[in-house]
């Protein structure tokens, strides 16, 4: 399995993940050219398929330009194609290459297996990503007002995570954003802080779905557990940080602290690049 967050951010979402068979795009909200020179510059061949989360324009601006230029499925849940072929947002796209997927039923794509799974989000019908190999798995999940039971149990015994790390919560009361909009990102249907990715993982690292036995304040003075490697979770990327609330250095600071005060750590966390192509991982 290979992974690579194209562009990760308020602005524009884009990852790849691929197999000897099968090369997936997780959403394309960036300009199809864009699109087009990350996949060149990364040595990519053509495409199979392009999995959309959700439709708003950061996560699907590119998807059309891109299925109807390499003429690949488009796949996505019944709730979020009612919205393209109603408003037009990704223009036309031909039928045989309208897939749907059903939140908890898992479709292949050549040598990649694909569950879809439900998040919290202010879209339609919006969805996380397992992505399967025979050995390996990745999970894409953003966009998520907060973590369910079943988001946790997908993300255990993950080899590599592009998770949500969307603001830092002083910077949003702080900032200039309006209150409502500040109500609506911290919200049950917006997005993760910090903190609450930070929290996430510490439960994931540790292999427990009980956040009371995890410490998840920033505040390493009653360190004492001795530092230990997750199982099998050794790639993180922290991904979709707001440019107006975030930061990357203090994501990944708040979220390091959160695991070290728990005694734990993991070798490969990385804040995905807003902008440009992050490292490719290999698996």
């Amino acid at each position: 399995m290979r992974f690579c967050p194209i562009a990760s951010g308020s602005s524009g979402n884009c990852v790849y993940v691929g197999a000897k068979k099968s090369h997936l795009l997780v959403d394309a909200g960036l300009s199809g050219k864009r699109i087009e020179e990350a996949l060149s510059q990364l040595g990519i061949p053509k495409l199979t398929g392009v999995l959309v989360t959700h439709e708003h324009s950061d996560h699907v601006s590119g998807v059309g330009v891109i299925s109807r230029r390499f003429g690949v499925p488009v796949f996505a849940t019944p709730h979020t194609w009612r919205y393209f072929l109603r408003h037009g947002t990704i223009g036309t796209i031909a039928p045989e290459l309208q897939r749907i997927v059903i939140p908890g039923e898992r479709i292949s794509v050549g040598d990649i297996d694909i569950l879809p799974f439900d998040i919290s989000h202010d879209a339609s019908q919006p969805v996380g990503y397992c992505l399967f190999t025979k050995k390996h798995k990745a999970v894409v999940v953003t966009d998520t007002g907060y973590v369910t039971d079943t988001m946790r149990n997908l993300l255990m015994n993950t080899h590599v995570i592009l998770l949500e790390c969307n603001y830092d919560v002083e910077m949003l009361q702080n900032g200039s954003y309006p209150k409502m909009l500040k109500e609506r990102i911290k919200g049950s249907r917006g997005h993760l802080s910090n903190i609450a990715a930070g929290a996430l993982l510490a439960e994931i690292a540790s292999n427990t779905t009980n956040s009371t036995d995890l410490t998840i304040l920033q505040n390493t003075s009653s360190m004492s557990k001795s530092s230990k490697m997750p199982n099998e979770l050794v790639h993180v990327f922290l991904g979709h940080l707001s440019e107006e609330n975030n930061r990357p250095m203090i994501a990944l600071d708040t979220v390091q602290r959160i695991l070290e005060v728990n005694g734990l750590h993991i070798r490969g966390l990385a804040v995905a690049e807003r902008d440009f192509p992050s490292e490719m991982i290999c698996l």
